[in-house]
């Protein structure tokens, strides 16, 4: 038999995840998002899908004895410090919507000229010696108007690498960035709306389809 409520659960958090991104690629505006930004991000999409998986799989039965249907959220916060953690020390590096590479190289040397900081380039390699920072811009497989600024090397200053993010998005040639409106990532941000909605809705239908047993849930979760 099919369980329309779990099936639910693991689509509900991916569609947000597609519908939220759809939505960031489609503004004419550059959008900058970290590494670790990135990484909670696709945390939440599957979250969902831990629950009815490896969560479940696993289950303290135990600890549901002692502590009944809180035992979920804790679960739920245990796999959101396991998201953090792995944010935390993912490695530096940028990921930026609505500019490709030699775009978000230009706003990198305006910002930088315009800020009076030393840096060197070597191509498309970054160096600034002062905020310890060293750098690849690299374009995007597959997507026009995505660029990449990578971390090289061993030493990497995350207060260094905070000062060049805030730097670059003050910078007003950054903010003043725009896509053109007839751009090939317009089919691909439509492209994720369209799945995004579609398993909102695919999620919604399957929830119609078993609502008795989702209140006898919530009822046995409220009262218990």
């Amino acid at each position: 038999m099919v369980d329309y409520i779990r099936l639910a659960l693991g689509l509900i958090p991916l569609g947000i995840y597609l519908l939220v991104m759809g939505i960031l690629a489609m503004r004419r505006r550059p959008t900058l998002l970290t590494s670790g930004q990135e990484a909670l991000q696709l945390g939440f999409a599957l979250m969902g899908f831990a629950l009815i998986g490896p969560i479940e799989l696993f289950f303290p039965t135990g600890a549901y004895a002692a502590l009944g249907h809180w035992t979920w959220l804790l679960l739920i916060a245990l796999y959101g410090l396991f998201v953090l953690l792995f944010a935390l020390q993912r490695k530096p590096a940028w990921t930026v919507l609505g500019l490709d590479s030699q775009g978000l190289q230009n706003v990198l040397q305006v910002a930088l000229r315009e800020g009076n900081i030393e840096h060197d380039w070597l191509g498309s390699h970054l160096q600034i010696p002062g905020w310890e920072v060293q750098a690849m811009i690299e374009p995007s497989r597959g997507f026009k108007n995505v660029s990449h600024l990578n971390a090289t090397g061993k030493q990497r200053n995350i207060l260094g690498w905070y000062q060049l993010e805030r730097l670059v998005v003050s910078s007003p040639l950054f903010s003043q960035t725009r896509s053109p409106a007839k751009s090939p990532r317009w089919v691909q941000a439509g492209l994720l709306v369209v799945l995004g909605v579609l398993c909102l809705a695919l999620a919604a239908l399957w929830i119609d389809k078993d609502m008795e047993r989702l209140q006898r849930l919530i009822s046995q979760i409220l009262i218990g």
